[in-house]
């Protein structure tokens, strides 16, 4: 499906953009003292949180009030960034480990990885609707209005799934929200004060630059 290719595209762009900035001494990361892993931890802790902030608020929106284009676009930059936040905390949480040290949370993972795939599961429905939507005359011809009359009942099943699997979405990111600020809370009081300081410069910086990603073109793009 030429949606999912052009989904895939979205997400490996979005990663890519990203990784040029995954270099701990880009937030004044000592290269005399601790391993690489645990280098990493603040500016990798600060990308996860980004990202999975800058989702919330893509999906926290009147979505329904926009086409079912826009919403596919929406549901795919959302994952993308959901993506980016569950490949850091699995990062996090292995290497922390061997470093004795709790910086992420297995239940915490699981359920980003829930969330991830209800993303992909919404912005398939929406892509649905927007295919029959610009499909229906050519198939008519070619199938028959009896085919075509199938493709719309099923239009409205998948409209509905969509809304309801959306609500439940929602309401998951909704009843998390403590739980998830209280264990990110957690884990940044385990971090030294040098470290703390590299958090918070690495989390301004990456909140700069997914705030300003656009669901058509999920690229950096500089304020004019």
């Amino acid at each position: 499906m030429k949606y999912q290719k052009n989904k895939t595209g979205m997400i490996d762009r979005v990663r890519r953009s990203f990784l040029r900035m995954t270099s701990p001494f880009e937030f004044g990361g000592a290269r005399r003292s601790g391993s690489l892993a645990s280098i990493n931890f603040p500016p990798e802790m600060a990308q996860r949180d980004a990202a999975y902030c800058c989702a919330l608020k893509l999906l926290r929106v009147n979505l329904f009030s926009h086409s079912d284009e826009e919403r596919r676009d929406i549901y795919s930059l959302a994952e993308a960034l959901i993506g980016i936040s569950l490949e850091k905390a699995e990062r996090i949480y292995k290497a922390a480990r061997n470093e004795r040290r709790v910086l992420e949370y297995p239940e915490m993972i699981r359920f980003v990885t829930l969330v991830k795939s209800l993303l992909g599961t919404l912005g398939d429905l929406a892509d649905y609707q927007y295919s029959i939507d610009h499909s229906v005359d050519g198939m008519a011809a070619f199938f028959g209005n009896r085919l075509i009359g199938n493709f719309k009942i099923s239009d409205g099943t998948f409209s509905n799934s969509e809304i309801g699997i959306y609500n439940l979405l929602i309401g998951m990111l909704d009843d998390a929200e403590a739980t998830v600020q209280a264990s990110r809370t957690q884990t940044r009081k385990l971090l030294t004060k040098s470290e703390m300081e590299r958090y918070e410069k690495a989390y301004a910086a990456y909140l700069s630059v997914f705030q300003k990603l656009d669901p058509k073109n999920p690229s950096f793009m500089p304020e004019m």
